[in-house]
């Protein structure tokens, strides 16, 4: 193969190229929601101007387009004292709780480019010393990033460290919502499908995929119900802005799966979701923990929305990363 040349996209060539973009992501193993061109573009608007400037490295072989790495340059003050050129994959901001978090980050490229994209993205990163620390976070690549760096002969030193460990969780749906089923353990079984039933002992009960009016109104609903169980919103501000525009855009292509729960015409818990392509992402869930002891209204609800998912082919539902608040029930029900 012939060896790759690197050019840097102008923040319009970035803007412009959503095209080249989603053509590569296609043929790419990159997570699809994510790394998409509009995921990205839309976490920039909202939170770009405030953290730096755009770096997106455009890896070609001859015209071909065969990489794309989208990173930013900012300036950070580490420990309170240490002040940083940092270098960042766009839709992360390490260690920085207002901008809200991507997860599966990494190179856009075909499996078989992946490696040797890599390998360029660090190659040129490494003759543009003026950086101080580069951050690949929320990455399930961090043993090829790690391989990537310590391949480039260069005489400055670097130092390559792993931080902040975190586990994300996955249920196969691939066989059916009943082949999904007859693989959990008997207790997490009962709690995501045999007490349906005491659920409906209690009154109506209806599950509703919201339309578009009613996007506001979800949100308030989540709002609401994530307080009583975290003590705060789910979503204010900057990251309520973020994922309203970004539930508007969805909900015109069928990729919105946002639902509420009610028990007898009262909302009693709200499921946040995004479906693209075969998976489907659990973005955030709140429901009323006083509501009934008796019952889980939080993975009954998971439990409707993984029988939708499957019925519409879904073979992958994704709860991301972060623990539960009293159990690992994500592990429970991968």
């Amino acid at each position: 193969m012939s060896a790759l040349r690197v050019r840097r996209w102008t923040t319009e060539e970035w803007l412009a190229n959503q095209a080249p973009w989603g053509a590569l992501q296609a043929r790419s193993s990159a997570d699809r929601l994510f790394l998409s061109c509009e995921w990205l573009t839309l976490w920039w608007r909202y939170y770009g101007s405030t953290l730096g400037t755009p770096d997106i490295l455009a890896f070609y072989r001859g015209a071909d387009l065969v990489g794309l790495v989208p990173l930013y340059h900012r300036r950070v003050r580490r420990g309170g004292l240490l002040l940083a050129h940092s270098v960042q994959v766009i839709g992360l901001s390490w260690r920085d709780p207002e901008p809200l978090i991507s997860e599966y980050l990494d190179v856009i490229a075909a499996r078989e480019d992946l490696d040797e994209v890599r390998h360029a993205c660090a190659q040129a990163l490494l003759e543009q010393p003026s950086w101080s620390e580069l951050v690949i976070g929320f990455t399930a690549s961090a043993d090829r990033w790690r391989a990537a760096f310590a391949a480039p002969v260069s005489s400055k030193e670097r130092y390559v460290r792993t931080l902040d460990c975190c586990v994300s969780y996955q249920a196969d749906l691939s066989d059916g919502f009943g082949a999904y089923l007859l693989a959990l353990g008997q207790s997490t079984r009962r709690s995501l499908w045999n007490l349906r039933r005491r659920l409906a002992s209690l009154g109506e009960v209806r599950v509703e995929q919201l339309r578009a009016n009613e996007i506001d109104e979800g949100f308030e609903d989540l709002n609401r119900l994530h307080a009583l169980r975290w003590g705060r919103p789910a979503f204010t501000g900057t990251r309520l802005s973020f994922h309203t525009s970004l539930a508007r855009l969805l909900v015109a292509r069928g990729e919105l799966a946002f639902s509420r729960l009610s028990i007898g015409g009262e909302v009693v818990s709200v499921l946040y979701d995004i479906r693209r392509e075969q998976r489907q992402y659990n973005l955030k869930m709140g429901f009323d923990p006083a509501f009934s002891l008796r019952l889980s209204l939080g993975l009954i609800h998971l439990g409707y929305a993984m029988e939708a998912a499957a019925a519409e082919q879904i073979s992958v539902y994704d709860f991301l990363a972060g623990p539960g608040r009293t159990s690992d029930y994500k592990r429970h029900l991968s």
